[in-house]
């Protein structure tokens, strides 16, 4: 028999070990190993490994770029869905909602008109995740947590968009003593207002954002190095 595909190969080995971690963190945590949603994050991948991350049961990946985004969606497999992670100008969001079945970066109050009304024909709410600056480092996006109250009451107020939770960077060199307190912000933020889902941790912090209450973490080059 031929050897198996070896990108194939590695990946399904990525993907099994990432999730030999999660479900370690969850049960670390006490958590069902259920509640965390891994999104593999494509963006410096091709369309070629959308075959194996399918065949490894990846249902969702991120992307960051929309003319990246529109590469990938347009070879997709059947039923893997499309998270938008980066930041995103107002002008964008006619070209990406229809192409994105959530997104994470939300983090302006001037956007969200602008998003509801390229949301306005879809039919369903549109799922958005909240960027909220919850380490308090200058160089990351999102807004500072005394603003999230009235982003989230606009977001609320328009039968467009449905607040599904909220979403953080962690500074990539931050100490783990640090790292948990950013993650533990978004926790007791998200718990304050309601919102079940937490978008945090990437790939080299992601079991403790799973210690923390995450939901959704985004890996990228450790499913495929």
């Amino acid at each position: 028999m031929p050897d198996a595909d070896p990108i194939s190969a590695r990946i399904a080995g990525n993907v099994a070990a990432v999730r030999a971690e999660i479900a370690a963190a969850c049960t670390r945590a006490g958590r069902d190993f259920a509640g965390v949603r891994l999104i593999a994050v494509t963006k410096s991948q091709g369309p070629a490994v959308l075959p194996a991350l399918a065949a490894a049961g990846i249902t969702d990946i991120g992307e960051n770029r929309a003319d990246h985004q529109a590469l990938m969606r347009a070879a997709l497999p059947p039923g893997i869905r499309v998270h938008a992670i980066g930041r995103v100008q107002g002008r964008q969001f006619a070209e990406l909602v229809p192409i994105s079945d959530a997104l994470h970066s939300l983090a302006s109050l001037d956007h969200v008109p602008r998003l509801a009304r390229a949301c306005a024909g879809r039919g369903t709410p549109f799922p958005v995740f909240l960027q909220v600056n919850a380490s308090g480092e200058a160089a990351k996006a999102g807004l500072a947590p005394k603003e999230l109250p009235r982003l989230l009451a606009a977001v609320q107020a328009e039968s467009a968009l449905d607040p599904v939770g909220l979403m953080t960077m962690a500074e990539e060199a931050m100490e783990e003593a640090a790292l948990r307190r950013c993650f533990r912000t978004l926790r007791a933020l998200a718990q304050e207002h309601g919102l079940a889902r937490l978008s945090m941790g990437m790939s080299q912090d992601f079991p403790i954002a799973i210690e923390e209450g995450a939901t959704d973490i985004r890996v990228g080059i450790r499913l495929f190095v």
